[in-house]
């Protein structure tokens, strides 16, 4: 019979020929296998019991050796009893080892599948712990660079904490040497003062002196003439010795008279001397003192406001305080401080990018001092607000599109605000500095119509630039910023030449923006009658008004080469209108709480004025002020420009408006 399994195929085939094997099926040999590998498919007789006991074990083994076929050492192990069995062993001994070598061969593979389960867990456990270890290591980067930089922000904030320290600190030590100069001011003006007061009374004395060496001097002319007058009467009845004699008597009084009248001259020479001593004393420390007051009233203090003051002023920032709303983010309120009526601009978020900024800001804004600046009173820098003084009629723009019902601006009022507007950016662009913001919502305007410039500062031409970069086409651009900076980025001063253009233009044709240069420029053009462009509610015009015109529409050149300049160009024309306007605007205006006009106030001593002169930029200020300034600088007080000459020309107008208004009262 042939071996139809293909596993007994493969042991007939493979096995070392030195073993004997007996294929068994279904309890019946069925192929038989020699030691020299021949095969024999005839049943042997005599093995019918063996085939009983054996059959089992037969399969077992057939079984085994096709399933673990792997496991070679087993093999060679179960053909070495078989060999045994063919050197004449019995059944049985045979079977015995047979069935122990299966048992070994089967725990063996026991052992085996146990030693796999446990490698292959042991894998997948190294696998599992190789996973976490990677996944630990990730968190464990993660963290690291977290606390790397929490790290780094907790060493910059300290940083930032350090440097804030040190900046207090040098702030107190110079708030210490300013109270140290506040103090020596304050003792040196006490010294002053008692000096002032001796010398006037040694004055007092010196004259009480001099009235009364004055009397007895007329007293001794009166007797000289008295004895003269007896001596001509007794010349003619007396004797000749006798009168020799009194002639002689006569001669001695004379002579003692002279030489009482030498001492009294002596004594008069010497109380002159001192007299003129004490006078100009006198009027050193009355220049002295006049220059500290101007210096009062020019440098006004700066306060520092806590947040809890600001919020109890404006009732944490309540509402009802609201008066506007500003770029970035910035919010007015209108409030009472400390007894005074202000405005507070709490910055938005992006006005500055850190606290030092918006130090340097407020220390740029209190160095700037002008009459037609707005007065910055203080700052609280724990809200990042500022405290300007409140300026009560409003802004230029509310003005020219008459809001609440305001009254049109006379042409004369306009010129006037034109004026000042032109000095003050003289002022900003002598000190180097640009305003940045220039429009009518900034122009503010006082009781009297004076012009009170305001958001301005050192950073504001760099937030234009920002702003501008981040300006897309279908944005709506600002009407009153340069088109040249659109374009190049550049800060110059002509960056406020082309918005004063603009206002200039709108305070003369009350017109909004829009092709207002274009419009003025036709009606030049076509015969340079104005009287269609010009704001008829104005009032008459001068025929300056052309000139003035056309120095506007040049302010708007997209070309600012082109542009004028504002001392010799604007400002000249603008003050060949100005006595047009001093006719009307020096009479004295209504006011019920009987404070002078802005006119009337000297710049310099911020009084009104008694002895009012005209210097050369076109400014009218008390004369000895004027002459005390002009002793230690040749520039203007206002435009802080040099001045073409020193010549000051009394304004006889003004000083009878004023005393005028001074008899009202």
């Amino acid at each position: 019979m042939w071996l139809m399994s293909e596993k007994a195929q493969y042991v007939n085939e493979n096995a070392p020929f030195s073993c004997q094997i007996w294929f068994i099926c279904r309890e019946h040999l069925v192929h038989t296998r020699f030691e020299t590998g021949q095969s024999s498919n005839a049943p042997s007789p005599s093995g019918s019991s063996y085939l009983t006991s054996s059959t089992e074990a037969a399969g077992i083994f057939g079984s085994t050796v096709s399933e673990e076929r792997e496991e070679s050492e087993c093999e060679i192990e179960l053909y070495d009893v078989l060999h045994s069995g063919e050197e004449g062993s019995s059944n049985d001994q045979l079977f015995d080892r047979l069935e122990q070598a299966l048992k070994e061969a089967e725990s063996s593979n026991q052992k085996a599948f146990e030693e796999s389960d446990r490698r292959v867990k042991a894998e997948m456990n190294a696998t599992r712990a190789m996973r976490q270890a990677k996944m630990l290591e990730r968190l464990y980067n993660e963290c690291k660079r977290e606390n790397e930089t929490a790290l780094a922000k907790q060493n910059e904030s300290l940083e930032n904490i350090k440097r804030l320290r040190e900046e207090l600190s040098v702030s107190r030590e110079q708030n210490s040497i300013l109270e140290s100069q506040v103090a020596n001011s304050e003792r040196r003006m006490k010294q002053l003062e008692d000096e002032l007061s001796s010398a006037l009374e040694q004055l007092q004395v010196s004259l009480k002196e001099r009235d009364e060496l004055q009397i007895e001097l007329e007293n001794s002319h009166k007797v000289i003439e008295e004895l003269l007058r007896k001596q001509a009467e007794e010349t003619s009845s007396t004797h000749m010795d006798q009168f020799n004699l009194d002639q002689l008597s006569v001669s001695e009084i004379h002579d003692a008279t002279l030489d009482q009248l030498e001492i009294c001259q002596k004594e008069k020479d010497e109380l002159q001397v001192e007299l003129e001593n004490t006078l100009r004393i006198n009027k050193e420390l009355l220049r002295k003192q006049s220059e500290d007051t101007s210096n009062s009233h020019l440098q006004q203090p700066f306060i520092e406001f806590s947040l809890s003051e600001i919020e109890e002023a404006t009732e944490d920032f309540d509402q009802l305080y609201k008066i506007a709303e500003g770029a970035r983010g910035s919010v007015y309120y209108k409030c009472a401080l400390r007894h005074t009526e202000v405005v507070i601009k709490v910055l938005g978020r992006n006005s500055f990018q850190d606290s030092n900024e918006f130090l340097r800001e407020v220390d740029d804004l209190i160095k700037l001092r002008h009459p037609n600046l707005v007065n910055l009173i203080g700052a609280c820098p724990e809200k990042r607000a500022l405290v300007y003084e409140y300026v009560p009629n409003g802004s230029l723009e509310d003005h020219l599109n008459s809001r609440n019902d305001m009254p049109p601006l006379s042409w004369q009022s306009r010129m006037h605000i034109a004026t000042q507007l032109c000095s003050t950016l003289m002022f900003l662009h002598a000190g180097k500095l640009v305003h940045g913001n220039l429009k009518p919502g900034n122009i503010l305007l006082d009781d009297n119509f004076g012009c009170k410039l305001s958001d301005f500062g050192s950073c504001r031409a760099f937030s234009l630039v920002e702003n501008s970069s981040n300006m897309t086409e279908s944005s709506n651009p600002n009407p009153y910023l340069d088109p040249d900076f659109r374009n190049s980025r550049r800060v110059s001063h002509s960056l406020d030449l082309y918005p004063f253009g603009i206002i200039v233009l709108q305070l003369l044709s009350g017109r909004s923006t829009q092709g207002i240069a274009e419009s003025a420029q036709s009606e030049l053009l076509n015969g340079g009658n104005l009287s269609s462009f010009l704001d008829s509610s104005a009032g008459n015009w001068p025929h300056q008004v052309a000139q003035l015109t056309h120095l506007a529409i040049r302010c708007c050149d997209i070309n600012r080469s082109r542009r004028p300049d504002l001392a010799s160009d604007v400002l000249k024309v603008l003050e060949t209108m100005k006595p047009s306007v001093a006719s009307i605007a020096y009479a004295p205006e209504s006011n019920e709480d009987g404070e002078p006009p802005s006119y009337f106030i000297c710049p310099i001593l911020q009084a009104v004025m008694s002895d009012p002169h005209m210097a050369a930029d076109g400014y009218t200020y008390e004369a000895t002020a004027l002459q005390d300034w002009l002793a230690d600088h040749d520039t203007s007080p206002m435009t802080n420009l040099r001045l073409p000459n020193l010549n000051l020309i009394p304004n006889f107008p003004l000083r009878s408006a004023i005393q005028q208004w001074q008899e009202n009262r």
